[in-house]
């Protein structure tokens, strides 16, 4: 009798508390006082495996991260391998972060940038019948990158015309300098020449004859 009273609580926090919500978003401290997290965290393991899994999907299609886990789980063993668990568990701290893709589609981009991380070519997506549409992290970031390096070059190409302009002023302005002094030495030498040529006029005058 205990038992069953047991199963109708566990089937009620599932329903409640599992069902309803993507696997990422199912609640990780006990909603419940009876119950410890630790305790709760192992039931919910436990939902999370196909057999428990059962009718979770009754009312709704299952997202890239549950088609993850149920196609890696091990039956034989009844775990998953430490490197899925991993991968799973950086799934779902990418889904636990604000995204820009919305539903569906933001648990499909992070579990593609999750699996491209880790793997050099993996088909699951493919292999499910999933398409990812929503660009990946390192696409955006290399997009992101490229459109940086385009307006740093952009701003280079500004500065040295700026600099160019500056030093053709520059160096009018000295061209303009140089020709002056020219001119000026050119007329001092000229009032030179011609006050000693008054001068040995004055001085012949004034010689006697």
């Amino acid at each position: 009798m205990m038992k069953n009273a047991l199963r109708q609580q566990r089937h009620r926090l599932k329903k409640k508390y599992f069902n309803p919500f993507p696997l990422h978003l199912v609640p990780k401290t006990s909603p419940i006082r009876s119950m410890t997290d630790k305790e709760w965290n192992e039931l919910v393991e436990y939902w999370k495996t196909p057999k428990g899994m059962g009718d979770k999907y009754n009312d709704q299609e299952p997202d890239a991260l549950d088609l993850f886990k149920e196609c890696h789980y091990s039956k034989k063993k009844k775990c998953y391998s430490p490197n899925v668990r991993q991968a799973i568990t950086q799934m779902e701290n990418k889904l636990s972060t604000p995204a820009e893709c919305e539903g569906q589609m933001s648990v499909i981009k992070d579990v593609a940038d999750v699996l491209a991380e880790n793997t050099r070519k993996n088909m699951f997506l493919q292999n499910v019948g999933i398409q990812n549409s929503c660009p990946r992290s390192s696409v955006r970031n290399i997009a992101a990158q490229l459109e940086a390096e385009k307006r740093a070059n952009t701003d280079l190409r500004s500065v040295v015309n700026t600099q160019r302009e500056q030093l053709d002023v520059l160096s009018k302005q000295m061209q303009e300098r140089e020709e002056l002094r020219v001119r000026e030495q050119q007329e001092m030498k000229k009032r030179q020449a011609e006050m000693e040529a008054d001068m040995k006029k004055l001085l012949s005058k004034i010689q006697p004859s």
